[in-house]
């Protein structure tokens, strides 16, 4: 053999020496595996990518995206125990979305074929992490994981989103994080773009628009556990042997209008009280064998306020509180819904006529919405949700405005007096869809040319999420100042009373609300009232009306103006 066939082989056993010793040996489950290319090492050890070792779910994540598109194998992730902070949590800048976008995002990765297996028996051991919610650490609605691809798994992981949860690791309180803040925004888990995701013993942690891997036509998740507040969870799963703590009354806001989602061999608890609907808005659901209990004993449980006689919903074999329930399939015809009835816009300013038309204000100029013209932002129609069975003029467009302005001869006045009945859409009383410069302005004592005048604003903020702030504003052209501080109420729902009125300099606002369907024992809330001192008062006669808030489930049904 000759001297270079030696070193030759020298060198190759010295390679296969070196691939070897490059991997690294672990215990689950009592076997012991070694890593790879496709066997995958997340926790202590450090990143090395030689050896297949990595300190965080990203990295590891994206070694396997690098083989995911030419490469047909599965790759496994084993994590080891502890908590894995997808985005920092003491990072202070505000996440943003891609230009473009509307959703921000902790990790997105394109990958197919990935299992990613938590190390321990117990899904709260092994916890991924982020913090960040609509206007809490982000613009938009954060989500921890968007997941390009399809064919993945998950086991024994807990996914939590704690930007309005405490997060507690008894395995190490050392790593317990108190949440962000305590009013409830939308903070999401994951949205998928594939099929066929399979989550099984994970654990789903968040409140509002909980999203754990929404998106996927078939979803599939099996001992797994839940807890959220509305609009929360995937409309197309099969739900096998979970459990769920559901914070208020409607966890779906729709499902998928086919196969709808499934509920097989499950335990439901409920938080709310008077009646637990599955859906915002009507979608076939089917429950098998399930167990609902409830800390509310009277508990009613509906499909949806407006259940679709298209739309599957069976309940077989079902208790509420260990006896028997049965939601029957909806079988009556919906209640006659007309669409709306548009209003042209009418964008001149003419004396004694009214102006409806879209506007964007100075201080919403750094959302990205844009006012348009050219078709209706109001019509007549009913209002949903919260204003069900009220009819009235409804924002059909972010942005709708009213305005008043008097004839001559009667464009100078004294005192003035304005009432208002509005109904929103949103029952809980925060309003409005999310806390982005989101508000309703009434306003008195204005001229509609100069935008000058005094008013109220309700506005949804991060601090409250069934709540509204009001305070009382100067407007001096199209520039908002408030003449008292913001203050929380909590009368912003069912049939809201407004009263705003100018007396000599003083500027005075009232708001009552009553349920939209009184009963025997309803009675009015109590009242709420705002007074403040008009800096520069003026003769203007005119009414302004600015709705800056989302549409549909976030409008306010405008029934009645009275002006005086």
């Amino acid at each position: 053999m000759s001297h270079f066939t030696n070193k030759l082989l020298l060198l190759m056993g010295l390679a296969v020496s070196i691939g070897t010793e490059a991997q690294t040996r672990f215990t689950y489950q009592g076997n012991t595996l070694t890593t790879n290319e496709h066997r995958l090492l997340v926790g202590s050890k450090p990143t090395n990518a030689r050896r297949n070792t990595f300190r965080t779910i990203e990295e590891a994540l994206r070694a396997a995206e690098q083989k995911s598109s030419t490469d047909t194998t599965w790759t496994e992730i084993y994590i080891e125990p502890s908590v894995y902070w997808i985005d920092n949590p003491d990072d202070k800048a505000i996440r943003m979305p891609r230009k473009g976008e509307t959703t921000p995002y902790g990790c997105e990765v394109t990958i197919n074929r990935v299992h990613m297996i938590g190390m321990s028996d117990k899904a709260e051991d092994v916890v991924l992490a982020c913090n960040r919610g609509q206007t809490q650490g982000a613009d938009g609605n954060f989500t921890m994981f968007h997941f390009i691809g399809s064919d993945f798994k998950a086991d024994n992981i807990t996914f939590g989103n704690y930007c309005n949860v405490d997060l507690e690791y008894p395995r190490n309180p050392k790593l317990n994080r108190a949440k962000r803040r305590n009013a409830i925004v939308q903070a999401q888990l994951a949205i998928c773009q594939g099929d066929r995701y399979t989550l099984t013993n994970c654990r789903f942690i968040s409140r509002l628009n909980l999203c754990p891997f929404v998106g996927a036509p078939h979803t599939n998740f099996e001992r797994c556990y839940f807890e959220c507040t509305d609009d929360a969870l995937c409309g197309t799963g099969i739900y096998r042997q979970c459990r769920f703590t559901l914070f208020s009354s409607k966890p779906f806001y729709t499902t998928d209008g086919i196969q709808g989602a499934t509920f097989i061999d499950c335990d439901l608890h409920s938080k709310t009280k008077g009646t637990q609907y599955l859906t915002k808005a009507s979608g076939p659901v089917s429950m098998t064998d399930c167990r609902w209990t409830s800390d509310d004993p009277m508990l009613t449980i509906e499909w949806t306020k407006r259940p679709d006689p298209r739309h599957r919903c069976v309940m077989t074999g079902c208790t509420l509180n260990g006896k028997p329930l049965n939601v029957p399939q909806p079988t009556a015809a919906l209640p006659v819904s007309l669409p709306p009835f548009a209003i042209g816009p009418q964008t001149a300013i003419i004396s004694g006529q009214w102006t409806l038309d879209c506007y964007k204000p100075l201080d919403t100029m750094d959302r990205d919405w844009t006012a348009d013209n050219t078709h209706s932002s109001w019509g007549y129609a009913e209002g949903i949700d919260g204003a069900e069975g009220c009819w009235g003029l409804m924002q059909l467009q972010k942005g709708a405005r009213m305005m008043y302005t008097p004839a001559e001869g009667h464009d100078s006045v004294g005192n003035q007096r304005c009432h208002l009945v509005v109904v929103p859409c949103k029952s809980g009383g925060q309003g409005f869809g999310s806390a982005t410069t989101q508000y309703l302005d009434i306003c008195i004592k204005f001229d509609t040319r100069t935008l000058t005048g005094y008013g109220l604003r309700l506005q949804r903020t991060p601090d409250y999420d069934n709540s509204v702030v009001v305070s009382l504003v100067e407007y001096a052209n199209g520039q908002v100042t408030p003449l008292t501080e913001g203050t929380r109420c909590d009368l912003f729902k069912g049939r809201c009373s407004i009263t705003l009125q100018s007396v000599d300099s003083q500027l005075t606002a009232t708001i009552a609300s009553s349920p939209v369907t009184p009963t025997s024992d309803s009675v009015a809330l109590q009242e709420q009232t705002l007074t403040a001192t008009m800096p520069h008062p003026n003769h203007y006669g005119g009414f302004h009306l600015q709705h800056t808030g989302s549409t549909g489930a976030s409008a306010t049904v405008i029934q009645s103006i009275l002006l005086q």
